[in-house]
Parts: C-alpha cells; structure tokens; sequence
C-alpha cells in the first residue's frame, strides 16, 4: 500500500517496537515518574522513614483487554511525608505553649500519637529517647516535604504524557489497519 493512512511511512512502522507503543510510552513516563519522586524525596529528607518510603515508589501496568491500567504505589504514609501533618499543640509542664510546625496540613494529631515504630528508628540513630520524640512530634507536627506534589503536580509532566500517548495511539492504529488491510492478523 502506497503512501500512509495517518501520516507514517512503512519505515516508520516496522521500525516501531515496544518503546513507541502505548505500553512503552506508560512504562517510561513510569520510570520517569518513579525516578523524579525519589529524587524529590532525596532532596527533602535523609531519614531512614525517608529511605523506606523511597524503597517502596514503584508504578504497575497491567494491560486490561485494549485498556491499560497505571497505578503508583507508595507506601500508605506518604501523604503525611509530602503535606505534613499538623501538631496537636497545648501547652508544656512548664507553661509554655508548644510551637506548631504546619498550619496548613489537612493531616492533623489530635487525639492519637504518631506510631512510635515510625520513630523509633530514627530517635536511636539521633541519640533521642524515642517517647520524647514522639511527644514532641505529637505537639509541633511535622514540615510539607512537598517531595509528591511538585512533581505530580507540574502540568509538564502530563501534558508530555498525553502528546506521546497520542503519538504511540496513532502509531498503533495505523500499524492495525496495515495488518488488516494486507490481511495480517494478530
């Protein structure tokens, strides 16, 4: 067949392999995600909480009949890492009002302590009595890191995303309707 149906040439059709399908265009923006948010998360924070956070950001693909699905994984308490969280306030033994951190947060100590297995690692790698650590967590809250939304946030990112994705689309239907028009199946 002369000429192309969506403006490829017959070059640019047997040259296309995964990384120019819609599965490849998904797997690297993953792979891009996955690293910006690690790296973001370096940038922030250098604990061991941050370290295991940053173990677990890894994304899924499955391919659903001609549908794909994208999720990102973390680990649950990355919400409260990217907005923080904010301190339940009060007032110390001696008087004095407790400084909250983030004013900001939708996460929020009220009645329950943070986990002290959440702190316990890091206290000891400070030298800090991890009850005391806690309490003072529990009172003053904790920063935005904002290591999540920075990234996803950035209209870039998912404006780059639809241009490929629209790109690989048309690479695919065009190389479907080659094979159907030659009577090559699938």
């Amino acid at each position: 067949m002369a000429g192309s149906i969506l403006g490829l040439s017959d070059s640019d059709i047997s040259s296309i392999g995964v990384e120019n399908t819609i599965l490849g265009v998904l797997q690297d923006f993953g792979n891009k995600l996955q690293k910006e948010l690690r790296d973001n998360l370096d940038s922030k924070i250098t604990t061991q909480t941050a370290q295991l956070l940053r173990q677990s950001i890894v994304f899924d693909i499955t391919v659903l009949g001609s549908g794909y699905q994208f999720e990102l994984l973390m680990n649950d308490y990355w919400k409260f890492v990217d907005k923080g969280v904010q301190g339940a306030g009060g007032v110390m033994k001696n008087g004095t009002a407790w400084v909250v951190k983030n004013l900001s947060s939708p996460y929020r100590f009220s009645q329950k302590k943070p986990p002290l297995s959440a702190l316990a690692m890091w206290s000891n790698n400070q030298g800090a009595n991890p009850f005391v650590v806690q309490r003072s967590v529990f009172h003053k809250g904790t920063k935005a890191t904002n290591f999540f939304s920075e990234v996803v946030d950035n209209p870039e990112l998912i404006n780059t995303l639809i241009k490929d994705l629209e790109k690989a689309g048309a690479r695919e239907v065009e190389i479907n309707l080659k094979n159907a028009i030659n009577g090559i199946s699938n």
